[in-house]
């Protein structure tokens, strides 16, 4: 669709777009509305015509429950715990949460965003919708997420034909490669700040079992430091 569109529209995305002031046109749509999709809308409210283009339905959780994160109530009942694989896991990766933080579409609503259908194509200056609907636009904020650049781990057996990196909770079919911080490792705190750590302790105690004892006990001395 990128490559569809008039050079006349700007076209942003979420790397590029810091306030505002970056938005040239005052017809703007902001393709994506995940939370960072639907932040920047939210920030452009009020100072452009701004749309959004929601995909799928999205669970959102109230930001707060009796005056504490919802994060924190989910890692107590141990719904980002739970194993990718199990029903819980699975669950949580099906409504993939996030905090509400007044970006329901009715909050956006108020605010003067426009809701929008899917985007499914796009001609000159022109955006169409799955409803068939069709907007102008001078602006264009692509808000859909990032895929991983693997080109750089060029070590046979380390990716699969799509250039994914392959591994099972965090280990590499590769001897000697082990990852952290990727989405859904282990749970779906494995990406998130708080539960990276609890990977990484489980991922450094497996490296340290590939070593000698001196090694082993030093790694282990520095997992206890928190």
């Amino acid at each position: 669709m990128a490559a569809d569109l008039s050079t006349d529209v700007q076209q942003l995305s979420t790397e590029t777009y810091k306030s505002p002031a970056d938005v040239s046109g005052e017809v703007v749509i902001v393709v994506g509305d995940g939370a960072t999709g639907r932040d920047i809308a939210a920030d452009l409210a009020g100072s452009r015509r701004v749309s959004l283009a929601c995909g799928r339905p999205r669970r959102l959780l109230p930001e707060k429950i009796f005056g504490v994160s919802a994060w924190k109530w989910l890692r107590a009942f141990g719904l980002l715990q739970a194993d990718t694989n199990s029903p819980v896991g699975r669950f949580m990766r099906r409504a993939d949460p996030f905090p509400n933080r007044q970006r329901d579409l009715t909050h956006l609503g108020r605010m003067g965003v426009m809701l929008r259908p899917r985007s499914v194509a796009a001609q000159g200056t022109e955006m169409r919708f799955s409803d068939g609907s069709t907007l102008a636009v001078q602006t264009v904020i692509w808000a859909l997420g990032y895929r991983d650049d693997s080109a750089w781990l060029d070590i046979p057996g380390a990716l699969d034909p799509g250039g994914a990196f392959r591994h099972h909770r965090g280990r590499s079919p590769v001897p000697g490669i082990y990852f952290v911080g990727r989405p859904w490792q282990r749970n779906r705190a494995s990406a998130l700040i708080t539960g990276v750590g609890d990977d990484a302790r489980v991922i450094a105690a497996e490296v340290a079992g590939s070593f000698g004892q001196d090694t082993r006990s030093a790694l282990e001395r520095a997992l206890k430091i928190r």
